[in-house]
This record gives structure tokens, C-alpha cells and sequence, in this order.
């Protein structure tokens, strides 16, 4: 059944979030899905929903499911002990199990020499991640919404990106699975205040001190003021037609990889090139990214200009000649048409 304007005059927030789930396989029977809550309005509208959609989707699609809760304090603002007792006590009150992690975001930071949004990122994963092992739990829930993926692609177009980074943000990764993602920050304060939940506001989400910070107050509400107010819905509209065409392309890109690649241990990923070098050359970028974030996992620190000048060290098909980036990893040209990707840390 799907919960669309076609079948109820008048939609709500959990029937679009019920479409949401169903259409993209969100959550499955018997799953065990960790939720990350901070107990602002975008969490605490995740929590509420996936409590009031348990019923439904046992009733209407034979689907059981039981819900953990993570809140991480991250030790910046004088608040945060408030708004751990609050997901504390709606937890109590809901009977749901309540992780707790305390940390100091701003000294780990400095420590790493990483910026405090990365590391804070981080270290909630982690946490998501041991609460997963420790509960044999199937799933992790966040709280991105609509807004959230418009933010993310206008922030990546900024920094120079191709079609897989104005896709924006997906449904599910993995096991992260994001429920309200299409939901708007509006539809959000307006259920939150109609069910009474009283969610805490981070302050420093009103600060242009991030740079997603400043495209949400400031870029987003000048291009709605110029380019009209359905400027959000149509960029939306956008990512949904490039997801199509990057599904295609992805699944194009990972054949030729599969016939290129020899050897892959891991720590090293050997490859017949010649399967490459033949293709356009937007398809060869896409294909050297992927091996790259094959071997090392990631593409941090991975730019335009280094896939770049592997595509021209690879169609040269010098024997012996090597890249190198940093301590990330190293490619080598081993015999004709052949390449080795070995991981350096």
C-alpha cells in the first residue's frame, strides 16, 4: 500500500515517511536499528515516527522491528547535559534502551588535527558502531532531512563535484539508513510541535561559523528570495533524475572494473588496464576512482587533479613509472598494461 495524495486527501509527516521506508527497503523485518539522537527536532521527529510506525508496518507489511537509542555529548556547549537527560527520559518513558557517550569533541580535535565537525562525525560513528556489535543490531538511523540534501549538493557543487557528489545524500549506505530524508525542516518544527515533544535547539546551528552553516542561513533563503520559494523542491527534483543516471553509470563502471582487475588482497588491487583505457574518458576517471577507494577505502584527500595525471600516466603505459600520494597509496605500472595499487597506511 502506498500512502500517496492519491490515496489520502490529506498526506502526513509518517505517511510520507512510511512511503519512504517501503520504497527503499529502509527496514526490514526483524531488524534492530540503532537510533542517533541529539534531541533536536530532526531526531526527535526520526524517534517519534519510527515509534508510531511500528504498529502500521507490522499490521500492513508483516514487519517487526526494535528500536535502540545513541545520544553523544560532545563536551562543547553547556547545554548538552540538559538535552542528554531529555532523550534520556523519552526513552524511559517509551521503554527503549539508552546509550550514553560524554567526550570532549574540541581537545580529540586538536589531538587528531582534524577540524571538530570531522571529528565529531567520527566519533559517532564509532559509537554507532559499537552499540551495533554489542546489540547484534542490523541497522543505524540519522536524522538528515530534505533541507539537509539540498545544503549537502549546493556544498558540493561549491567545492567542484561530479554527478555522484550532486546526488547529495541517499537513502541508505550500507547500514545507515536515513528515514526522514524526505522530509522539510518546516514539516519537521511543525510535527514536533503538534506532538508535543519540545525538542532542544542547538544554538550553534544559527551561526555562520561552518560553511554549511552559511549556505543554510544565508545562501538557501537568497536564492529562494530570488529564484522563487520552490528553488529547494527543484533541486530535489534534479538529484533525482542524476541518481538514476549514476546508478546506470556505476553499474556500467563496475563491469569494466571487475574484467580489468587480476588480483585484489586487500592491501593491493593488480589490473589489466587495456579494459580501461579503451572507454571515454569520463568512464576511465570514474573507473580509476573506484579502484583507488577499493584499495584504501576512501576518497579523502583524493582529487580531480590526481585521477588526472594516473589517466595520463596509465594511456602513456610507461613500464616502472609510480604515483604516489602522500602515505595514502602508491600506483605503478608493472608490465604493459598491467597496474599496481598498493596501500601505504
Amino acid at each position: 500500500m502506498n500512502r500517496d495524495s492519491r490515496y489520502l486527501k490529506n498526506i502526513t509527516l509518517e505517511d510520507k515517511v512510511y512511503n519512504t521506508i517501503i520504497d527503499n527497503n529502509l527496514i526490514e523485518n526483524n531488524d534492530k536499528i540503532v537510533l542517533g539522537v541529539s534531541g533536536g527536532p530532526d531526531s526527535m521527529c526520526m524517534f517519534n515516527v519510527l515509534l508510531s510506525l511500528k504498529d502500521v508496518l507490522k499490521k500492513e507489511n508483516d514487519i517487526v522491528y526494535d528500536l535502540i537509542v545513541a545520544h553523544i555529548n560532545h563536551g562543547i556547549r553547556q547545554e548538552s547535559d540538559g538535552e542528554a537527560l531529555y532523550v534520556k527520559e523519552f526513552c524511559e518513558k517509551n521503554n527503549i534502551k539508552f546509550y550514553y557517550l560524554k567526550t570532549n569533541i574540541k581537545e580529540l580535535s586538536k589531538e587528531n588535527k582534524m577540524s571538530e565537525e570531522m571529528c565529531g562525525r567520527q566519533v559517532r560513528y564509532n559509537f554507532f558502531d559499537e552499540i551495533l556489535k554489542k546489540e547484534n543490531a542490523t541497522k543505524i538511523a540519522v536524522a538528515h532531512n530534505a533541507d539537509d540534501n539540498v545544503e549537502t549538493i549546493i556544498l558540493n557543487l561549491s567545492r567542484g563535484t561530479g554527478i555522484k557528489g550532486l546526488t547529495g545524500i541517499s537513502y541508505k549506505n550500507s547500514n545507515i539508513i536515513r528515514p526522514i530524508l524526505d522530509i522539510y525542516k518546516e514539516e519537521v518544527l511543525k510535527y514536533c510541535s503538534e506532538k508535543n515533544l519540545e525538542p532542544k535547539i542547538d544554538k550553534t546551528n544559527f551561526e555562520e561559523i561552518y560553511l554549511r552553516n552559511k549556505i543554510r542561513l544565508s545562501v538557501i533563503p537568497n536564492l529562494k528570495q530570488n529564484l522563487g520559494e520552490n528553488f529547494c523542491a527543484s533541486v530535489l527534483k534534479t538529484r533525482e533524475i542524476l541518481t538514476k543516471e549514476e546508478e546506470f553509470l556505476s553499474d556500467y563502471t563496475n563491469k569494466i572494473i571487475n574484467s580489468a582487475i587480476i588480483e585484489n588482497n586487500n592491501e593491493s588491487i593488480t589490473f589489466d588496464f587495456s579494459y580501461i583505457a579503451n572507454e571515454h574518458e569520463a568512464i576511465c576517471y570514474r573507473c580509476i576512482r573506484e579502484i583507488i577507494k577499493m584499495c584504501t577505502g576512501d576518497l579523502i584527500q583524493v582529487s580531480m587533479i590526481h585521477i588526472s595525471d594516473i589517466y595520463k600516466m596509465l594511456k602513456q603505459n610507461i613500464k616502472s613509472k609510480t604515483f604516489i600520494i602522500g602515505n595514502k597509496f602508491s600506483i605503478k605500472i608493472i608490465n604493459k598494461n598491467i597496474a599496481i595499487i598498493n596501500k601505504l597506511s
